[in-house]
């Protein structure tokens, strides 16, 4: 493992280098919900919701460091409602000059922990098909397919197709 980064929760005062992380890495690839600078939401919401996230039984934000900047994040979104609340919706990004360091897995590993420690059941994830490095990933921990959502992303005038994965913990 590389050890010149640290992991740990994201606080509300991460707010505005979340910012500039996401609107960062939202450029680097197709791989991401969002385009380069897409990310609009003001900092007080982005504020708002990690203090939020933080207050949550079943969801947390991990954040990667290095050098005092955000390198990789990892989200688990639990669900509200009772019947569901054993599940949690998951998402990952990594600076694209980041890649093949091991961060993502180490973040996925992490999550995976805290995932455990909130009782929760199962873990989700829509990824773009074309995302091959992301679905190895994904399938070397323990993911495993469970569909085709087709047309889920619109990426530069071209309908794609979302491999949607699960992980029963």
């Amino acid at each position: 493992m590389d050890n010149s980064y640290i992991i740990r929760e994201a606080v509300p005062d991460d707010a505005e280098k979340m910012i500039s992380y996401l609107n960062q890495v939202n450029g680097e690839s197709d791989n991401m919900l969002y385009g380069k600078d897409e990310f609009t939401v003001p900092i007080e919401g982005v504020k708002r919701k990690l203090a939020m996230t933080k207050e949550s039984e079943n969801s947390i934000i991990l954040i990667a460091l290095e050098d005092g900047q955000i390198i990789a994040r990892a989200e688990l979104d639990g669900y509200y409602p009772a019947r569901i609340r054993h599940r949690a919706q998951f998402s990952i990004s990594v600076r694209k000059d980041c890649w093949n360091r091991g961060i993502g897995t180490e973040m996925l590993k992490e999550i995976i922990e805290q995932a455990r420690e909130m009782k929760l059941r199962v873990i989700e994830l829509e990824v773009i098909s074309e995302n091959t490095r992301g679905i190895n990933l994904y399938h070397k921990m323990g993911f495993v397919d469970i569909g085709i959502y087709k047309d889920y992303f619109y990426v530069n005038g071209v309908f794609k197709d979302a491999v949607v994965m699960q992980k029963i913990i």
